[in-house]
């Protein structure tokens, strides 16, 4: 107990003595992550979300074509009781298609993102995958899958703070 007392007032004072710095104040309107040059922080953190969506949509498209008779299954329960159970074979191969599609267009926005200093693709991956993430909310509501639509408005609003901070 004693050591635990005396830790918590050494703490403070160790940083007390340290300058504080701002990222504005170590880097100014440019900033160096692992040497590499960013024009800010907004950049850096629209190649992050790219990154972070590539990786949950080039798996999920991939899933869906890896186990193709799995999907159809599980989709064709999950829309037993809507209009939509005759069209589940096209719903899976327009889906799987967005979000490859849409997952490589954010692969390919990070690599041009840093051969050619813009963000542009990384933009239009953003939007197809917000298209995707709608025509995928649209089906979870028509299923009465409440649960199932919330789920994917984290992934939208993370979209929606990519595609806002390219303004």
């Amino acid at each position: 107990m004693k050591k635990a007392i005396n830790l918590f007032y050494i703490v403070p004072v160790l940083f007390t003595n340290m300058h504080a710095q701002s990222v504005l104040d170590k880097y100014g309107d440019r900033i160096e992550l692992l040497g590499i040059p960013f024009r800010g922080p907004m950049e850096l953190c629209q190649i992050l979300i790219a990154i972070f969506l590539f990786i949950a949509f080039f798996q999920s498209g991939l899933d869906k074509i890896i186990d193709k008779k799995g999907n159809l299954e599980f989709l064709k329960m999950h829309f037993s009781n809507s209009p939509l159970i005759q069209i589940i074979p096209f719903m899976l191969l327009i889906l799987t298609f967005l979000e490859i599609i849409g997952s490589l267009m954010l692969g390919y926005g990070v690599y041009y993102a840093f051969v050619n200093r813009s963000t542009l693709w990384i933009f239009y991956g953003f939007v197809l995958l917000a298209i995707t993430i709608i025509i995928l909310f649209a089906g979870q509501r028509i299923a009465k899958d409440y649960l199932g639509a919330a789920d994917l408005v984290p992934y939208f609003i993370l979209i929606m703070l990519g595609i806002m901070s390219m303004y």
